[in-house]
């Protein structure tokens, strides 16, 4: 129906109106027996004026579907989140009890099924009572009632404060109004369905709607099986929801409770036996209240991951034009939202990070954990070692910022990547056309401003010595360099190659700057740049995927309240570094997977790895998967990057030096061998390192005429 801005009509014509009833309720065909209009009221009225006037009122409206809740769940169905600006949940006539219907009917409109919308001798009572008093008494039918929710509803549903107002507002023109489209919806609407969409919309509390919401809320069961006594509460509240709510006014509520029981018997839709034992219970011994609480707080250790889907929901084009209206949709729209988490893969997410560091270690260090399917970019488990929610002085280490993600998503600017952002220097190596064989290293730690090379900002070039977690001399294969992750050889790959480069890469694969630049290319940022896990586990399943980098994807599909599909999402992959170089660099950290040096966090089955810890102990990575996941596994601080977590108690053990191989690998290991039992086991390709070079040939023995001189190497 379309929505007819409301007339607005003043008391003068008031007594015009009435007689329209008359007319109106004739044509409907109402019997008007025992309607006394006093003698004043009908002196100005005509056969032909009332008519006239009444007709200028519109007689269709939107009727709309009512506010209902949106929910979040896992890929696997399971329930992780409620949204809703009212706490609504529709369901069926036959869904609601006799008792609820009959204690409504009783104590809102006894006459409904006689009825054609309006009723004549409560509106008369009532027009007689507002002329003398200036006020607004009742005699609404539950239809009309109906019709005053539903315009409210429509208000709220558009944003409309017009709509709002003309709703609520304390008028005999709002009366009449609702009255006109009363007599209209009898027309269109079988009483059954007016009253079910009563008890759908009707407010039964503070923010709680409909009587199914409102039964799960007080009782903790359906409406289905509402019992005498709870269907008087209820039809009770609907008054004063706020002044009977049962909650907060027990004694005010019962009160209510014994009327609705009492006019039930007076109308013999009880016996005195059901009456007798109603108005014996407390309000407090019939009461057990569950409470559906709106928002990424009910959805426990996936609260983080909640927040980006919302995060991603309210950016998305797809789900609606603007944030005004996506937004609607959400609290009102009534929708199924599947994401991409795994529920399995969740929880033991969850027991990694805290097995790791419990939640409120004394330490106060934090961990991370999010994983990423290579191939379509959905989020799969994303937990992290805090309480979501607003740090308070009861609780101050609860946040709502999350470890993995970026400021856009609920998250902060990530954290320096130390020695796991060196597999982007191996891209750009291969890219170059270098080989995994060739020796590197044996350079001084020291390196001058003249030894690079950056053609985007040449300017970038400087003096930098490199430190190193331990003495490593000499020089080393690329490979060896990448296993025992030697500062000084990186540095001396990068030195050989365009700068600018490494950093292009990091770009195209996730790594840049928070307002999404590429990261200035300084030459200690090829190991100190920052980022953030989800996007580190992105840029290594990209490595595992031969370059091609699928976004992040956390929505797979968006149903409306009859379980139709309006949004299906699709995976959004491209290629985004050269192919070969990228399953070179796999190659590679596939090799680190078998190495002595990951014994820790082997799975039994092939993976790519590589470890990072940054300056000072402060951020620990591991970054890694199969082909099927792949994991990026942090600690540190989360508020407070730069601070060291070594030398300290952590989970009642005391470390010294902290490194990501030792920390955050069996953190990394522990979760990927729950998370992937369900998974066949895959092999990466290998890629085409190439063959190791011949060990150089013995010298040969000195001709016996030269004598026995020592070989000068």
């Amino acid at each position: 129906m379309s929505h007819v801005n409301p007339r607005s009509v003043g008391k003068g014509q008031y007594l015009t109106l009435l007689g329209t009833f008359l007319v109106s309720s004739i044509l409907s065909g109402v019997l008007l027996a025992g309607l006394v209009v006093p003698a004043a009221g009908v002196a100005g009225i005509t056969v032909k004026a009332a008519p006239r006037v009444f007709d200028t009122l519109p007689t269709e409206f939107d009727i709309l579907a009512p506010s209902e809740i949106s929910t979040i769940t896992s890929a696997d169905g399971e329930v992780l989140a409620k949204f809703y600006a009212e706490n609504r949940v529709i369901v069926g006539f036959d869904q609601i009890s006799d008792n609820m219907k009959n204690a409504i009917l009783a104590i809102e409109d006894k006459r409904f099924y006689e009825h054609k919308g309006i009723d004549p001798e409560g509106m008369a009572r009532a027009a007689v009572h507002n002329l003398k008093s200036e006020g607004t008494q009742g005699g609404s039918t539950l239809t009309q009632q109906y019709v005053k929710n539903t315009l409210l509803e429509t208000g709220l549903q558009k944003g409309d404060q017009d709509l709002i107002e003309s709703a609520t507002e304390q008028t005999i023109s709002r009366k009449l109004r609702e009255a006109r489209y009363a007599l209209a919806l009898e027309q269109k609407m079988s009483k059954d369905d007016i009253l079910l969409g009563y008890l759908n919309i009707a407010p039964f509390g503070t923010n709680v709607y409909g009587v199914e919401a409102a039964s799960q809320l007080y009782f903790s069961h359906p409406a289905a099986d509402l019992s005498v006594a709870e269907s008087a509460v209820l039809a009770g509240v609907v008054k004063s929801p706020a002044a009977y709510d049962p909650i907060h006014h027990p004694e005010e509520a019962k009160e209510r409770r014994n009327t609705v029981l009492g006019t039930m018997l007076a109308q013999k839709k009880i016996t005195q036996e059901e009456y007798d034992e109603a108005v014996s219970l407390e309000i407090e011994d019939m009461l057990n209240v569950s409470n559906t609480t709106s928002g990424c707080a009910a959805a426990g250790n996936a609260a983080y991951f909640c927040d980006y889907v919302i995060a991603s929901l309210m950016a998305s084009e797809e789900f609606g034009k603007d944030e005004a209206e996506r937004k609607q949709k959400l609290l009102r729209g009534g929708l199924t939202i599947r994401t991409t988490l795994d529920s399995k893969m969740q929880e033991y997410a969850y027991q990694a990070v805290t097995d790791r560091i419990p939640v409120d270690d004394p330490s106060g260090a934090n961990t991370a954990i999010v994983s990423r399917d290579p191939k379509n970019g959905h989020i799969l488990a994303m937990a992290q070692n805090t309480r979501y929610g607003l740090p308070t002085e009861d609780d101050p280490h609860a946040t709502q910022t999350s470890f993995n993600v970026d400021k856009a998503h609920g998250g902060g600017d990530g954290f320096q990547g130390g020695s796991a952002l060196k597999p982007f220097t191996l891209l750009q190596w291969f890219k170059e056309g270098h080989s995994a064989w060739e020796r590197v290293g044996g350079h001084s730690p020291s390196f001058q401003a003249y030894e690079w090379n950056i053609p985007c900002s040449p300017g970038h070039a400087g003096n930098w010595t490199v430190g190193e977690a331990a003495r490593r001399e000499g020089s080393f294969s690329v490979l060896q360099a990448t296993e025992l992750s030697v500062n000084r050889a990186f540095a001396h790959m990068a030195s050989q190659v365009n700068l600018c480069g490494i950093f292009e890469g990091m770009k195209a694969l996730g790594i840049t700057q928070p307002d999404g630049s590429m990261i200035e290319p300084y030459p200690a940022e090829i190991i100190g740049a920052g980022a953030t896990p989800l996007t580190m586990a992105g840029a290594y399943g990209a490595f595992a995927n031969h370059g091609v980098l699928c976004d992040p994807m956390s929505v797979i599909s968006v149903a409306d309240r009859n379980g139709e599909i309006i949004n299906e999402f699709e995976p959004s992959c491209h290629q985004a570094v050269d192919e070969e170089a990228a399953t070179k660099v796999a190659a590679v950290l596939r090799r680190n997977g078998d190495s002595a040096g990951y014994s820790n966090v082997r799975i039994g089955r092939p993976i790519i790895a590589k470890t990072g810890t940054t300056d000072k102990n402060d951020n620990l990575w591991l970054v890694g998967g199969t082909p099927q996941v792949m994991t990026a596994a942090w600690a540190g601080y989360g508020h407070a990057s730069t601070t060291s977590v070594a030398y300290q108690t952590i989970n009642g053990v005391y470390y010294g030096a902290l490194y990501g191989g030792t920390f955050s690998g069996p953190m990394w290991a522990q979760y990927m061998r729950n998370a992937m039992a369900d998974y066949p086991v895959e092999s990466f390709d290998e890629g085409n390192l190439g063959s190791p070079p011949p060990p150089p040939e013995p010298p040969s023995p000195a001709p016996s005429d030269e004598g026995d001189g020592d070989d000068d190497d």
